[in-house]
């Protein structure tokens, strides 16, 4: 169950962000694997960062069906990553990190 499950999340996370790449590279066919890999690297750290492989393992653990699992891995909020409270303060502005003292500053 638990190698489907790796197998579901590895082949629909990699495919789509190869298939964007593909699509892309068809229409500049001179260049067309330099389109399709940079596409699919940029499409792949967008992905990893949604944690969709995260969402596709765990709906796979489930057992839901294949559309179910799309839906479930590509659109559901959860396991989204957000802004949680420690990040904002109470103005709602970012919060910036402030040293008094400096690597290598011996003051």
């Amino acid at each position: 169950m638990k190698l489907r499950a790796f197998v579901v999340s590895v082949v629909g996370t990699v495919l789509p962000c190869f298939v964007a790449g593909a699509i892309v590279g068809i229409f500049f066919r001179s260049s067309f694997w330099y389109w399709t890999l940079g596409i699919a690297v940029l499409a792949l750290f967008y992905v990893c960062l949604d944690r969709i492989p995260v969402r596709l393992f765990a709906g796979s653990m489930q057992g839901l069906s294949f559309w179910s699992l799309l839906k479930y891995g590509f659109a559901s909020t959860e396991k989204r990553p957000v802004i949680s409270a420690e990040m904002v303060n109470e103005e709602n502005e970012w919060r910036t990190m402030t040293y008094n003292h400096f690597y290598g500053d011996d003051r």
